[in-house]
């Protein structure tokens, strides 16, 4: 289970920074609301990583 949890949680990073970059890359709304994305899986996993020590 641990590492299941570990392994989802490095996926959604790197998809997360992914996002941001490629959104980076394109100009307009659509690279914005990508990069929004990925800014929201970095932030959902900030929020997993800080409730776990509260």
């Amino acid at each position: 289970m641990r590492i299941l949890r570990i392994f989802g949680g490095v996926t959604l990073l790197v998809g997360s920074v992914a996002l941001v970059i490629v959104g980076h890359q394109s100009i307009g709304p659509v690279g914005l609301g990508v990069m929004f994305a990925g800014l929201a899986g970095l932030l959902l996993l900030l929020y997993l990583y800080n409730r776990r020590y509260r």
